[in-house]
This record gives C-alpha cells, sequence and structure tokens, in this order.
C-alpha cells in the first residue's frame, strides 16, 4: 500500500504572522477517491501546491509519485484543443486521450476546435482527461465543479467514481458523494481522515460534536461545584486559624493536636480539590476545538405591491449571430425562488444580466415591475480590487453590518487589512454575496453565488433563504442547495 506521509508540518507565507499549518500530521492511502474539505482560508490549496513540492516548509511529506495540480495552466490557449492535451498529458498516446475524452461525454469535434473556444466545462473535461491520461503521478484536483453545470457534474463524478488514488477539492456535497471513499478534513484545530462519503464524515463530526457539548456541560458543572467545595474548605480553613488565634490571645491553651490535625486534613483536602480542578479543566480545554461557529445571517427583503415582480415570453438569447435559447418563458411571482438550469453556454448569465439592465441579450417580451429594487450578485470577482473601506464606500453599504456578515461566515478578521485582489477565490465570493445580503431588495439576483464557497457557508444561506423567504432569482448547480431552497426550475 503506497503511502502518502505528513509528518509535523508547519507552514506560513512570507511577511505572515500566523501559520496556516502548524506541527501538522497525517497519512492516507495515494489509491483512495479522497475528498479534502474544510472552510475558505483553511489552506487547501496551499496543501496542494505543498504536496506538489512547490514551497519550502518545515516538516516532512513524502509522495510516492509526483503530484500534478489541476487545473493546468494552459500556455496556448490558441492551439488545438489535441495539441494543447499532448503538452498537458505528456507522453501519453493519443488513443488514450481520446478515450478519456468519451468516459467524459466529450465529443471528437473537440479535437480540433481552439482550446479558447471550448467552453468553460469543455476546458475542465479536456483538463481532466489529459491529467489521468498520465501514469505515475498523484492527481491533484482543486475544485473542478466551478465551471460544471448539473449534467457536466454528474459526467465527471461518474469519471472520477471510476478511478483510483486522487485528492479532490470541492464544496459541492452530492458531487463529494457521488465519487470519493475518504475524507480529509482541514479542521479549525487539527487535521483528520474519516473513512466515507461527504455525508458519512459529516455525520461524524456532528456525532463527535454532540458527545463533546455533553462532556462540556458536565465539566462545567464539575468545575463550578469544586469551586465551590474550595470556597467552603477555605472558609473552614479560616476559622479553625482564627479558633487557634482566638485561643492564644485568651491565655487559654488550645488543643494543638487536635487544630494541627484538622489543618493538615483541610490542606489535604484542598489539595485533593485544587488537583481535580485543574483535571477538570484541562479536560475541557480539549473539547469543543473543532466545532464551527456558524452564526445566523440575516436579510432584509422588500415587500413590492406587484404579485408578479418578472415575466419573460417568448425570450431569445443571441450572441452575435448565434442562437443560444429561445421559447423561454416565465413568471417570478413574489415570494418564489427560481433557478435557471441549462448546460454551459445555454444563456443563464444573459437572462439574469438584461433583467438586472446590465445587457440586452435576452430580446422578447419582457415584464419588469415598477420601481423594482434587484440585488445582484455577478458570477465574476474580477473585479474586486482595492481595500475593505473603498468596497464598502463605493457601495453605499453598512460596514458593521458588511463586517458582522463576513465574520458569521468565517471571515478572518485579517482578512479585512488586505487589499481585496488578495483575497482567496471563497472569500471574494462571500464579499459579493455578503455586500448582496446588506442590500434591502424587492428582488435578488444571484448568478452562482456559491462558487468557492465551503459547505458550511452554503448550508448558512440555506437556512437564510428558508427564514426569509425573498423573492430569488439565480443560477446555481449545487444540487443539495436547489433542492432544499429553490420552489421552481426554468430549464433554457
Amino acid at each position: 500500500m503506497a503511502r502518502i506521509s505528513v509528518d509535523d508540518l508547519t507552514f506560513a507565507y512570507e511577511g505572515s504572522y500566523d501559520n496556516v499549518f502548524d506541527h501538522v500530521s497525517f497519512t492516507v492511502d495515494s489509491r483512495w477517491r479522497l475528498g479534502l474539505v474544510g472552510r475558505n482560508g483553511r489552506g487547501k490549496t496551499t496543501l496542494l501546491r505543498l504536496l506538489q513540492g512547490l514551497m519550502p516548509h518545515q516538516g516532512f511529506i513524502d509522495m510516492p509519485t509526483a503530484g500534478v495540480y489541476f487545473p493546468f495552466e494552459v500556455e496556448d490557449s490558441s492551439l488545438p484543443t489535441l495539441q494543447a492535451m499532448e503538452q498537458m498529458a505528456g507522453d501519453a498516446p493519443q488513443w488514450i486521450l481520446r478515450r478519456e475524452l468519451n468516459l467524459l461525454q466529450v465529443g471528437e469535434d473537440a479535437l480540433y476546435r481552439p482550446f479558447d473556444t471550448l467552453s468553460k466545462g469543455e476546458q475542465t473535461k479536456v483538463q481532466l482527461a489529459a491529467l489521468f491520461s498520465r501514469e505515475d503521478v498523484y492527481p491533484l484536483i482543486d475544485e473542478p465543479t466551478n465551471h460544471l453545470d448539473l449534467l457536466g457534474r454528474e459526467a465527471v463524478g461518474d469519471y472520477l467514481l471510476g478511478k483510483d488514488g486522487f485528492l479532490l477539492v470541492s464544496h459541492d456535497r452530492a458531487f463529494l458523494n457521488r465519487c470519493i471513499t475518504h475524507v480529509l478534513s482541514l479542521n479549525r484545530k487539527d487535521i483528520t481522515v474519516t473513512k466515507g462519503n461527504y455525508d458519512t464524515f459529516r455525520q461524524e463530526m456532528d456525532r463527535q460534536n454532540q458527545y463533546e457539548f455533553g462532556e462540556n456541560e458536565r465539566l462545567k458543572k464539575d468545575i463550578q461545584r469544586l469551586n465551590e467545595s474550595a470556597r467552603r474548605t477555605a472558609q473552614w480553613s479560616r476559622t479553625i486559624e482564627k479558633s487557634k488565634v482566638a485561643g492564644e490571645y485568651s491565655g487559654n491553651s488550645p488543643d494543638r493536636g487536635y487544630i494541627g490535625a484538622r489543618s493538615a486534613a483541610m490542606m489535604k483536602r484542598a489539595l485533593n480539590v485544587q488537583r481535580r480542578q485543574e483535571r477538570a479543566a484541562e479536560e475541557k480545554s480539549k473539547l469543543l476545538k473543532n466545532v464551527e461557529k456558524v452564526g445566523d445571517l440575516k436579510l432584509s427583503p422588500l415587500m413590492h405591491p406587484k404579485k408578479v415582480l418578472v415575466e419573460v415570453r417568448n425570450g431569445t438569447v443571441r450572441y452575435g449571430d448565434r442562437m443560444v435559447c429561445q421559447d423561454v418563458s416565465f413568471a417570478l411571482r413574489q415570494g418564489e425562488r427560481l433557478a435557471l438550469s441549462g448546460k454551459n453556454g445555454s444563456g443563464k448569465s444573459s437572462v439574469l444580466k438584461t433583467i438586472c439592465g446590465l445587457s440586452e441579450a435576452l430580446a422578447g417580451e419582457i415584464s419588469i415591475a415598477g420601481n423594482l429594487v434587484i440585488s445582484y450578485v455577478p458570477q465574476s470577482t474580477e473585479d474586486l480590487q482595492g481595500n475593505f473601506r473603498e468596497f464598502v464606500q463605493g457601495n453605499g453599504l453598512n460596514e458593521t453590518l458588511l463586517k458582522a456578515i463576513l465574520r458569521n461566515m468565517d471571515f478572518g478578521r485579517e482578512q479585512f487589512d488586505k487589499d481585496l485582489s488578495e483575497l482567496s477565490q471563497g472569500q471574494k465570493k462571500k464579499m459579493l454575496l455578503a455586500k448582496s445580503l446588506c442590500e434591502p431588495a424587492h428582488l435578488y439576483v444571484w448568478d452562482e453565488p456559491l462558487n468557492f464557497i465551503d459547505v458550511l457557508s452554503r448550508m448558512q444561506v440555506e437556512e437564510l433563504l428558508l427564514a426569509y423567504r425573498p423573492t430569488l432569482l439565480l443560477v446555481e448547480h449545487d444540487r443539495a442547495f436547489l433542492e432544499k431552497v429553490c420552489t421552481g426550475i426554468v430549464e433554457l
């Protein structure tokens, strides 16, 4: 059995006061289909880079085969896809490349088109095919689902189910459940390995947390009882000492043997109580170290006098002369949460942008309620730059509220001092989503709001939407999320 071993790993980025990893150790089997999970900013991508051997660190990392990172950096994206694949796949023969593409349901014609003309989903599949065409490498797969539609996620999940030996970062619960056998979790205070899929891991964590909550309550009561016992013992000791002093001052000869024996007994009892206090405090300190702090999010949806806020009839989306979708018809009523569904490139984002007044790609009969206040979350985070204060002022936001929302989504205080361009992709997406949550609106329009966002934050957003029931139009490919929060699906 080939093992990947990490022993006493410590790593910090240059100029940072905090370690990303601090004396962590774990061992996994390189043949496992291993899911890597953890909240945004915990160091998942950093760990992949360390396993590649790309960054200096303290401690030891033993990789039986070389780690190869996905996605690749494509040097010349204008090349025909077959040539681009050959550069990624090294010496792999063409028949293997074609076989892997076929398994991923990519048509043969894609090989002869320039790589940069493929959809993002097709590019993802092509790169995965190239990665698994290589021999004697260990795939390090970083968030492959971000550009995949629902069908694409199913295809890639089934593809990975047929492979052995990879490390996969993903925040999509259904996708992880489909294709992994073990979970490597970057927790608040340590790293754990669990056998099973994501749901199994979550159940184990919840069970452990419930046990520790119970133990914590028991120890709190024990410590309170021991503190009271210590207080009584101290009071008795003072009483004995007073009786001794009083006897001496009165001229009476106190029974020194009796008093000495009682004093010794009190001292012994006090030491025993102290030891039990220390032991209970030590046990308590070991509990709840990995319990994630998940606060409630808040939203301020506005009521509109109209029942139907948006209606589209016989809509079409064109990119130049190319028709990408037609016969788009739907009505969005107040309080509904509709998701647009369709293949990559089917015009979903264009529909959202047109409704927000940011595009004219959607043609047809489009009716939007008057004086409608819309809060929009774009798919891309590329425009995020400048510092936090500039972002707040530029968008007219309540800084205290925005910070509170972000802190509830596990956004570290140190992140507020960074330029927004330096944040991780997940942290950038949280910034855009938190901005929307700050904005009172009749309609919330979110374009793939969960890309790069960790599972616990996704669950927070689920609970928020179910609690406040805003009117929402969104594009999202997380099946578990859609099944829980949406009142309807519009197929494009």
